[in-house]
């Protein structure tokens, strides 16, 4: 799909990326009791490994680095899926703790959701991230070979780290641009949706090769076309409809719940 076509699709689709008012269908990715349908994977530990008592889960939710002590070094990671999901409409809720450990103790506290997980166990794996981070939720990272077709704030193109390009949808001026051509490559999310103190409401749908990342029942990022351009062999993308789903652990006390998902609208 040429890029000026994947942004007139980006335009039409916007219409149609609002959360459905329903809320029939939805069914738990997460039960609230324990790791069901999930797995473990921590730097120094591997898979289903958690010697550091890393995760806990308290009153249906998961608390991340419960009983660990502020400032120490801790390792990272994420709970992923054991199935590849398509086709879906993801929904979760998180909020901070206070405290923060190293290696980021002197950043904002970060974490994420991972989709379109399609490679080996690694930290950090090939995927796309919905990115949890301090003053930057819902921005959209393209993790090594991962790409999609966008559109962002003219006047943010040439924008570098932390002020990297931020998506406008192409009816308010937004200007095509491709992320993911490289490395790890960052999108700011729609500038003006507010994060809350307390609870906040992540979503993802992923219908084919698009993706929407709402924040607080808000459109803030979006991508056609999405594909995977193996950097070994750059020039043949192929289309990534489906992938792993995780959450990331990434040095910060955090709280999910309430992981849900049905078909995607």
């Amino acid at each position: 799909m040429s890029l000026s076509l994947s942004c007139l699709a980006l335009a039409s689709a916007l219409a149609l990326a609002a959360p459905p008012e329903s809320s029939e269908g939805w069914t738990p990715l997460f039960n609230g009791k324990d790791l069901t349908g999930w797995y473990t994977f921590l730097q120094e530990h591997g898979r289903n490994s958690d010697p550091d008592g890393i995760i806990t889960i308290e009153d249906g939710a998961i608390h991340l680095y419960k009983d660990a002590v502020d400032k120490q070094k801790v390792v990272m990671g994420y709970i992923g899926t054991e199935e590849e999901y398509g086709d879906y409409h993801l929904r979760l809720q998180f909020r901070w703790g206070e405290k923060k450990f190293e290696p980021r103790y002197a950043l904002k506290k970060d974490s994420g959701l991972y989709y379109h997980i399609t490679g080996p166990d690694v930290v950090w794996p090939r995927s796309f991230q919905y990115q949890i981070e301090e003053t930057n939720v819902g921005d959209m990272l393209a993790l090594f070979g991962m790409q999609a077709d966008t559109t962002i704030d003219p006047k943010t193109r040439d924008a570098e780290s932390p002020d990297y390009p931020t998506f406008l949808p192409a009816d308010r001026g937004g200007e095509p641009r491709t992320l993911g051509i490289k490395g790890i490559e960052y999108q700011h999310r729609l500038a003006e949706v507010p994060e809350r103190d307390g609870w906040n409401d992540v979503e993802i749908i992923v219908k084919g090769t698009e993706i929407t990342h709402l924040l607080n029942g808000k459109v803030v990022n979006r991508g056609v076309s999405v594909r995977f351009d193996d950097p070994e062999k750059p020039g043949s993308p192929v289309p990534l409809t489906k992938g792993r789903i995780a959450l990331e652990i990434e040095a910060a006390e955090l709280w999910f719940r309430n992981v849900e998902i049905r078909p995607a609208p």
